[in-house]
């Protein structure tokens, strides 16, 4: 009967041990995105500020952003509210979506999901430029959100020491 009692235990105790260890690399992981979202999303911002220095206000990503959320042409409510898109809520999109994505490695995963967002990008966007400017807006928002998408995928990979796609939980 002792030795029962200490083979539950023991089951017990290692039960709690794997639960433990999924909370933390669920955690790990989760906290790993936000890292490379924050990359990923200052290095479009960096070239996001450059095409306005060049373009000037026609191509004001972040005035469009604070207009389509109903804040007016207000630069500095659309550049948080692009920030916290793009370093919080789509990483942790990613990183509970992501063993679903087609791609053999966490870059093209992060590749295909920065695709789909582009999608959505471009829809509410696009409608607001012509000519020139929605060459340049069509040109540099697919070739960023790309660089996004490998970089989440990549820096959230080097992050975990998880390079190649996540295994479905069936």
């Amino acid at each position: 009967m002792g030795s029962t009692y200490t083979d539950v235990e023991d089951e017990t105790i290692g039960e709690e041990s794997v639960d433990e260890r999924e909370r933390e690399d669920e955690l790990r992981a989760a906290l790993a995105s936000v890292a490379a979202g924050i990359v990923g999303t200052a290095l479009m911002t960096l070239v996001l500020v450059v095409i306005n220095a060049i373009y000037g206000p026609s191509l004001n990503v972040f005035a469009t952003l604070a207009e389509l959320a109903g804040g007016g042409s207000n630069v500095p409510l659309g550049f948080v509210l692009f920030f916290g898109a793009g370093a919080v809520a789509w990483p942790l999109l990613f990183v509970t979506l992501g063993a679903y994505l087609p791609g053999k490695t966490r870059p093209q995963q992060g590749m295909v999901f920065a695709a789909i967002l582009w999608t959505g990008f471009v829809t509410a966007f696009a409608t607001r430029y012509t000519g020139t400017d929605l060459l340049v807006f069509f040109a540099f928002s697919i070739v960023t959100h790309l660089v996004y998408g490998y970089l989440l995928g990549f820096v959230s990979a080097r992050l975990t020491g998880h390079y190649e796609r996540p295994e479905l939980a069936v």
